[in-house]
């Protein structure tokens, strides 16, 4: 359902980014899966074809810049970004005591390295076909939760990125989905007492991502939503019947 789609997936060497850069290559797409770890980078490619391996810090122009050069070097042309890279900061620290450094990572992570990459990326984004771009919000971003610091803050400040951009920005497709918590080295950190077993994977949650990187999906630009709602559901209900 995906073939011939392009897309960027940041936060590939683990995690949710791993799961659904894999997620799309088997739907067909051609994947660039971005992290800062090579070796993660090449697991995560393992037996996909489809999907080429950019290893930058995104934080840094000459990162950034190393992703719209191997967009380049296939063509020029991209029709899907997920910004799946996170940090999660200092877990369990109010902000009274939250230390600057992390503080300051948190947020050029989770924040400003998703505005600066998709400045980098928007001409290829614009000749893309129904250019789109997904973030991955969180629960603790929408409401406030004690002790989850800079990640809440950076996550909060995220969907606000996410509203100006769908309203600014005319020539494609902008959405909010909120993973909720999954089976993940960062959940692991960030609840350590909890039974991952008790937690959806990376690929139970892939199937809202798979419909919102379809071009008919029928999801309005702007639209907020929640991964959770679409496990065990078909992710492209209603969209088969349209493409034939």
């Amino acid at each position: 359902m995906l073939n011939g789609r392009r897309i960027v997936v940041t936060g590939a060497s683990s995690g949710i980014g791993r799961g659904l850069a894999r997620a799309f290559s088997s739907a067909g797409a051609r994947v660039w899966g971005v992290g800062r770890d090579p070796g993660a980078l090449e697991e995560t490619a393992r037996d996909h074809p489809g999907m080429l391996a950019v290893s930058a810090d995104l934080t840094t122009a000459s990162g950034r810049n190393a992703v719209a050069t191997a967009i380049d070097h296939r063509g020029g042309r991209l029709d899907v970004i997920v910004h799946a890279a996170g940090l999660l900061g200092a877990p369990g620290v109010t902000l009274d005591a939250y230390p600057e450094p992390e503080w300051r990572d948190v947020i050029d992570i989770n924040l400003t390295a998703v505005h600066l990459l998709h400045q980098e990326l928007i001409a290829a984004l614009e000749r893309g076909t129904v250019p789109t771009v997904i973030a991955l919000a969180s629960t603790v971003g929408r409401i406030p939760r004690q002790g989850w610091g800079a990640y809440a803050v950076s996550k909060h400040a995220l969907e606000g990125w996410v509203a100006l951009l769908a309203l600014e920005w005319q020539h494609g497709r902008v959405y909010s989905v909120n993973p909720g918590g999954t089976r993940t080295p960062m959940r692991a950190a960030a609840v350590p007492a909890e039974d991952p077993t008790t937690v959806p994977t990376p690929a139970d949650i892939a199937p809202l991502f798979l419909r919102l990187a379809h071009p008919r999906a029928p999801e309005p630009s702007g639209a907020i939503l929640d991964a959770r709602d679409w496990i065990g559901r078909d992710p492209w209900d209603g969209i088969v019947t349209a493409a034939r």
